[in-house]
């Protein structure tokens, strides 16, 4: 089951450069493949399963507009502190790069059609209260069309203005 809690949403009811939105949770890496009789299994598969579910649900519920070309993605995944634990970073299991391939797979066909059309990615593993991951998509061409426009008004202003 999805649970949401919207930390913001910059830009995506007025320009659909840029949906941020947390998906609760307990992080699940892909990965961690195990070879029984000659065929790869994955150890969680149905955890992943259901966890990529919920990031592609929770994109479509926020109204993630899919981008044609290139995107970027920042992550912030919050893993839960066990009491025992002194470290201040979750520097341990789960991997941060298995973590990011399964929020990848999850948005794929809500956020863009392919994970190639990422071209930057931002990813950062703590400790905190809640679980789960905030995520962020940039449409990169969305935004770059927007910084054109505001540029353009920026010259008309100066240009009827200036002096």
């Amino acid at each position: 089951m999805t649970h949401l809690a919207k930390h913001g949403n910059f830009g995506e009811a007025i320009t659909g450069i840029s949906t941020q939105f947390f998906v609760k949770g307990r992080p699940v890496p892909q990965g961690s493949l195990k070879f029984i009789n000659g065929h790869a299994i994955h150890m969680r598969a149905q955890d992943l399963a259901l966890w990529r579910a919920d990031i592609s649900n929770t994109a479509q519920f926020v109204g993630v507009e899919k981008a044609l070309e290139s995107v970027e993605v920042h992550l912030t995944f919050t893993l839960k502190k066990p009491k025992s634990v002194n470290r201040k970073e979750p520097h341990i299991r789960p991997d941060i790069d298995k973590l990011i391939r399964a929020v990848l797979d999850g948005l794929t066909g809500v956020a863009y059609d392919d994970d190639g059309q990422v071209v930057k990615i931002t990813a950062v593993k703590e400790y905190g209260e809640t679980e789960g991951v905030l995520i962020r998509v940039i449409d990169k061409v969305k935004l770059s069309r927007s910084l054109l426009t505001a540029e353009s008004v920026i010259d008309e202003h100066f240009n009827r203005y200036g002096d």
